[in-house]
């Protein structure tokens, strides 16, 4: 069975973050709505009418509205980071399904990499890196962008995305090993959640391998990597992402 670690990924600390985020502008909130509630008990409504109970009063309206901003920015950006969680958790759950001879390594993070990578497989077929997106929208890949339907071009782009971290984990792992590595042993994979992509040219610089078919793809290619350079490479990938 094939290596996954356990430790919380990056997307997990960041919904992490952002349900606390949360938490308190729900917290800023209702000590707002409880503080008008007792200023009103204690005070009535004819001490609000002076200067001091106006002042009180646009107080806790301060604490009501930044509560209001607060909690719903947190769970917006909740919301869009859940969806990235679960994505990666359904591609590790298919990870397991690879054959011994393959590590897969979650949450890879080297220095100036450009963000971490959702997930690097290493193995005799070589070394796959793989963005796992979980968009929504319907999309049409193409080689350099994603489109929207409506022809516009996607602000998101997993396409310069995975051939960027492909291009920068090739320049990291070349020294490490102490030889040139071939680039072509490492392959740009993108893996939708959703189907909801429409193909309209052949795409040549990276594969779009929906999470179902991961092991097939990888399991199916052709050696070229021997035991001993899958090690190595394993070896040093370990101490920057989560693998047991």
């Amino acid at each position: 069975m094939v290596n996954i670690s356990k430790q919380k990924s990056h997307v997990k600390s960041r919904v992490s973050y952002y349900t606390k985020i949360t938490l308190l502008g729900v917290i800023i909130l209702l000590t707002g709505i409880t503080g008008f509630i007792l200023l009103i008990r204690i005070s009535g409504f004819i001490l609000l009418i002076g200067t001091l109970g106006l002042l009180q009063l646009s107080l806790l309206a301060l604490l009501v509205i930044a509560g209001l901003i607060i909690s719903k920015y947190g769970w917006s950006k909740r919301r869009i980071w859940s969806k990235g969680a679960k994505g990666e958790k359904i591609v590790a759950k298919k990870l397991k399904k690879l054959p011994k001879k393959y590590t897969a390594i979650g949450d890879v993070k080297i220095t100036n990499l450009g963000g971490d990578i959702d997930h690097v497989v290493v193995g005799p077929t070589g070394i796959y890196v793989i963005e796992t997106k979980n968009y929504k929208p319907t999309y049409i890949p193409d080689e350099g962008c994603w489109y929207h339907t409506s022809g516009r071009v996607s602000p998101l782009n997993p396409a310069k995305q995975v051939k960027l971290q492909v291009s920068k984990l090739n320049n990291f792992l070349k020294p490490k090993l102490g030889k040139k590595l071939s680039k072509a042993v490492i392959f740009p994979v993108i893996s939708p959640i959703n189907h909801n992509l429409i193909f309209k040219n052949k795409i040549k610089s990276y594969e779009i391998i929906f999470p179902e078919d991961l092991v097939a793809y990888i399991s199916h290619g052709r050696k070229i990597l021997n035991s001993n350079e899958v090690k190595d490479i394993i070896n040093i990938l370990a101490k920057y992402g989560r693998i047991n």
